[in-house]
């Protein structure tokens, strides 16, 4: 599968509130929610005035009141940018897998996905994740902005729901994005049935691949995901500026509104 190919499938399908693309750096703003979503993605680096071009990033996010943040991509020759990273004190983190998945000849279990609305299975993402909604304002508005189709899955046992995912449809490619099992109905098979479900509707409509974006140390969830058959495509990481949000002082102390 061609890895560009899932880059630009991936970005289309986790979609920023901005998003500008200068000759393969492509930054994306979306309220501060997500990595994903608030970072330069490095498709292709270049080698022509790096440092130059870093600091005008940095500048771009600072005025937002937002860290720089870079996403680089193991398939690049990242050297240069790393040193001079490193030399600018960010910090590295999150180390992901891209892993892939051909969906021809495979089989896959069909579920019937009843609809629903976007802040129906929004309260079932986070009841499952154990996070309040109130806190996923922006999460919502992400998921309202995707343009491809998409499907809102969840799967229940005896009437209570207990896994749910978001599936996204791009230029052929399936991503699979916000899973998760409820804690006490984990390692149980309940992730596998709802993933297979979500493939087979994928490959119903159109699919012929599916990638999915993990941490590296989510062995649990990887070793789930090479059970479904996926393999690892490429893999990345995000370099974090040492940014401080600049506080405003108030010189004058004679407060007369309410609280």
């Amino acid at each position: 599968m061609n890895i560009i190919r899932i880059e630009k499938a991936g970005l289309k399908a986790w979609p920023a509130f901005e998003e500008f693309d200068d000759n393969g750096w492509i930054s994306r703003f979306a309220d501060g929610y997500t990595k994903r979503a608030n970072s330069i993605t490095v498709l292709t680096p270049g080698t022509d005035s790096l440092k130059s071009l870093i600091q005008q990033y940095e500048h771009l996010y600072n005025s937002k009141k937002q860290p720089c943040i870079f996403r680089l991509l193991s398939f690049n020759d990242n050297t240069e940018i790393e040193r001079i990273l490193d030399a600018r004190g960010y910090t590295k983190d999150d180390h992901s897998l891209v892993l892939s998945l051909e969906l021809k000849n495979r089989e896959f279990q069909s579920l019937e996905f009843d609809p629903v609305t976007v802040p129906e299975w929004m309260k079932y993402f986070c009841e499952l994740s154990g996070k309040e909604i109130k806190s996923h304002s922006t999460h919502i508005k992400i998921i309202n902005n995707i343009k491809a189709r998409h499907i809102l899955a969840s799967l229940s046992v005896e009437n209570a729901i207990i896994s749910c995912g978001l599936g996204v449809l791009s230029d052929g490619l399936f991503g699979l994005f916000d899973i998760v099992t409820h804690p006490q109905h984990r390692n149980k098979g309940y992730g596998y049935k709802l993933i297979s479900g979500m493939l087979q509707w994928a490959f119903e409509n159109g699919a012929s691949s599916s990638y999915i974006q993990v941490i590296a140390e989510n062995k649990s969830a990887i070793g789930l995901y090479k059970r479904l058959g996926y393999e690892t495509a490429y893999e990345y990481h995000y370099r974090i500026q040492n940014y401080q949000v600049p506080l405003v002082i108030i010189e004058n102390h004679e407060f007369k509104g309410s609280l």
